[in-house]
């Protein structure tokens, strides 16, 4: 069972060693790295800095706000607002960009109908010479959406820690006269601190790795110049350098993240949290509407907009099309979950029964996978097949290459997704008492007969979630299915990046509609609770 789980391992593994092994044949040639610092690198490294530190803001700003209102006082529909704190996790951030685009852009009609209003009352133009109007196709444009759509990692994460604070060390902080504003600077946040680094590294992560939505924008981040490099300039050498760039700042960024956790111990509930508190007031206005926020901008509003471009410049609903896109991404998605989930088990079940082998190690690399960026995968795997070709050719004079097949893409999804399969078996299996272990392999079973007819019954759950969030993933994914896809493949996010970037957004409402549908799935079944 060992040597089958490090195979796996190694597959998982692959595309990230091809990415670092190529980006560091690349210094024996100091050429393209030399270019690459005297051009355009340090703008692309900039601006992919100051991407995360906006949205990081604009994340932690919404995430916090709705977490801590939710966990301290009692609200009018507390229920639905905590529904509305997680669904912009439905909804990709760039389906939110083709979304505000089409109405906030200079030519958008949200846009053209304020400047005609502030013209028509004679507004600001006096002073100002001009009617302004912020640039949605910009990197703050890029910075506000992406915290939007990513403020549920916040939310979600800082909700559990407000929710299990210690009452008596607030209730200490106001006995000593501090107010509920400093006790909640000095004591409860401080405490939160870790759920909020842990939400913050996702956001940044998840930054480093869009694609759609910086490119639509036009800007110039790691990810948009990694893409252009390598399938615009064919320069795969410096696309190897930044690929190794983008993985060392994701690897980087856990390792970051993990050692400002070290072994400390924050924050378990001492006894029940006390009531939550009435709202009085105008703060029973003025806390919903910042608590709606979040389900507003990043999934209400958009979904809106993309209904309302689509049904008023009259886009044919092309049901056939549709459905056949819809039916392309379900088999990918299925695909990859009959892929994933097996391994999930595995490796998971292998852990278990050693976590200090050097197996259990190499899973825990493996799963470093979902934080670094699909174009560095889709890289990784191009590499990989280049290399499967050139030996093939060598060896057995054979011309067979594994570039734009499905496997390759199965391939991606396996490395950017597994994480997400095997965290939820793995809690599932953590739930399972070693003495039901003990008692079977005493009964004579063996380790494979143990998984096959105690876990596996036990496991049902947790399967069938990681299942569903491996799934949704598949179907919002872009960078990977993009670069990978064989040439007559088109999924939703596809179909919705091509009219995208054609300035057809209109056209590209109704597969991004649909997309949002699908991304429903896990907030309905698994809920604001699922955390």
């Amino acid at each position: 069972m060992q040597g089958l789980s490090g195979l796996f391992v190694l597959a998982i593994a692959l595309p990230l060693l091809a990415t670092a092994g190529f980006g560091l044949a690349t210094f024996a040639d100091l050429t393209a790295l030399s270019s690459l610092v005297q051009t355009v690198l340090p703008g692309y490294v900039l601006n992919s800095l100051l991407l995360c530190c906006g949205a990081l803001v604009v994340s932690l700003t919404l995430g916090v706000s709705n977490a801590w209102f939710l966990s301290q006082y009692q609200m009018p529909l507390g229920r639905v607002l905590e529904w509305s704190m997680v669904l912009p996790m439905a909804m990709p951030a760039y389906v939110v960009a083709y979304a505000y685009t089409d109405a906030l852009d200079y030519s958008g009609w949200i846009s053209v109908g304020l400047r005609q209003w502030m013209m028509d009352w004679d507004l600001l133009a006096p002073r100002l010479g001009a009617y302004p109007w912020f640039e949605i196709r910009s990197l703050w444009g890029a910075a506000l959406i992406l915290g939007v759509a990513l403020s549920p990692y916040v939310a979600l994460l800082a909700r559990v820690a407000f929710d299990e604070r210690q009452a008596n060390l607030a209730e200490a902080a106001r006995l000593s006269g501090l107010s509920s504003r400093q006790t909640f600077y000095r004591v409860i946040l401080p405490l939160a601190r870790p759920a909020l680094v842990a939400g913050g590294a996702l956001v940044v992560m998840e930054c480093l790795a869009d694609y759609g939505t910086v490119a639509f924008f036009s800007v110039q981040t790691l990810s948009t110049g990694l893409f252009k490099t390598w399938f615009s300039y064919g320069d795969r050498n410096a696309a190897a350098l930044i690929g190794l760039l983008m993985l060392l700042m994701a690897f980087g960024l856990l390792a970051w993240e993990r050692s400002t956790r070290g072994k400390a111990s924050y924050a378990t509930r001492a006894r029940p949290v006390v009531g939550r508190q009435r709202l009085r007031g105008a703060a029973r206005v003025w806390v919903p509407v910042v608590c709606s926020l979040g389900g507003l901008l990043g999934f209400l509003l958009p979904l809106g907009l993309l209904l309302r471009a689509a049904l008023s410049q009259r886009v044919a609903l092309e049901v056939q099309t549709l459905v056949a896109q819809g039916l392309q991404t379900a088999l990918y998605g299925l695909y990859a979950v009959a892929l994933i989930l097996p391994v999930a088990i595995l490796l998971a079940y292998a852990q278990r029964a050693d976590d200090r082998s050097w197996l259990a190690k190499a899973t825990r690399l493996a799963c470093s996978g979902y934080a670094v960026p699909g174009l560095v995968v889709a890289v990784g795997l191009l590499a990989c097949s280049a290399v499967f070709t050139h030996f093939m050719v060598l060896w057995l004079d054979w011309r067979v290459t594994l570039t734009v097949t499905s496997l390759l893409v199965l391939g991606g999804y396996l490395t950017r997704f597994f994480t997400v399969g095997f965290s939820s078996v793995e809690t599932a299996m953590a739930r399972i008492t070693p003495s039901l272990d003990w008692s079977a392999r005493s009964l004579g079973l063996s380790q494979a007969a143990v998984l096959r007819r105690v876990h596996l019954p036990m496991l049902r759950r947790g399967v069938l979630v990681g299942g569903l969030l491996v799934f949704v993933d598949v179907v919002k994914e872009l960078p990977v299915t993009l670069v990978l896809r064989p040439f007559n493949v088109e999924t939703l996010a596809v179909a919705a990046h091509q009219f995208a970037a054609d300035e057809r957004l209109a056209d590209a409402a109704w597969p991004s509609i649909a997309i949002a549908l699908v991304g429903l799935l896990p907030v309905l079944v698994l809920g604001p609770r699922g955390r």
